[in-house]
């Protein structure tokens, strides 16, 4: 069961459908694994169905209608049928379409040998999405946010100062965050990053990596 969740503003942009890709593939994958987080959603969900059915009628044009009876008029067109999406078993459902393999076989680049990250293209002109892998032990150089990131902890756990965190758990870090996030010694951590502004380094040799950040 997670710790750290989405807050409610999220949850319900989410069961609007109003969050950007990469944040929605996010917030799915976090509800798979949070029945909590699933229940408020569905409330979320029913009352605005609620607020939908109360509100008051919108005049529509007749051409609206015209055009509405006319493609009911034309023959139907047959509807190709897809496969659920298949996909390595570590990965969570809502990503396996954009990953296309389980963790172990990921082309992962990186930093050093002991972090690694994975780009993840999500079609989404606001936020780019990665995997970090932490070695089991190892720490990020300390930085701060250049904009707003979200975590979730996919497999694994890490720790900061301000907590520690586990598989499932769902952070936010923002510009007023500084941490320095350090894996288990137990094992590898791995996590779904979405962010919309680069990492700022803020110790002695990570700022000479911020011309690389991106």
């Amino acid at each position: 069961m997670a710790n750290y969740h989405p807050n409610d503003e999220l949850l319900m942009q989410f069961s609007a459908g109003l969050l950007p890709n990469a944040l929605g593939v996010m917030l799915a994958c976090h509800l798979q694994q949070c029945s909590r987080c699933r229940e408020k959603a569905r409330r979320y969900e029913q009352l605005g169905g609620e607020i939908l059915a109360n509100a008051a009628p919108v005049d529509v044009s007749p051409a609206a209608l015209d055009s509405l009876l006319a493609r009911l008029d034309q023959p139907a067109v047959a509807e190709e049928t897809t496969a659920p999406v298949q996909g390595p078993e570590d990965i969570p459902r809502p990503l396996r379409r954009f990953v296309p393999a389980g963790f172990d076989e990921l082309a992962w680049s990186g930093m050093t040998k002991s972090i690694k990250e994975y780009e993840i293209k999500i079609e989404d002109p606001n936020y780019t999405a990665k995997f970090y892998r932490i070695a089991a032990g190892k720490e990020l150089p300390e930085h701060t946010h250049r904009g707003n990131e979200f975590t979730l902890v996919m497999e694994g756990s890490f720790s900061d100062k301000a907590g520690d965190y586990h598989a499932g758990d769902f952070i936010l870090a923002d510009t007023t965050t500084v941490h320095q996030p350090r894996a288990s010694e137990c094992g590898d951590c791995i996590c779904f990053a979405v962010m919309d502004a680069p990492l700022k380094m803020t110790g002695f040799f990570g700022r000479m990596l911020n011309p690389f950040m991106r």
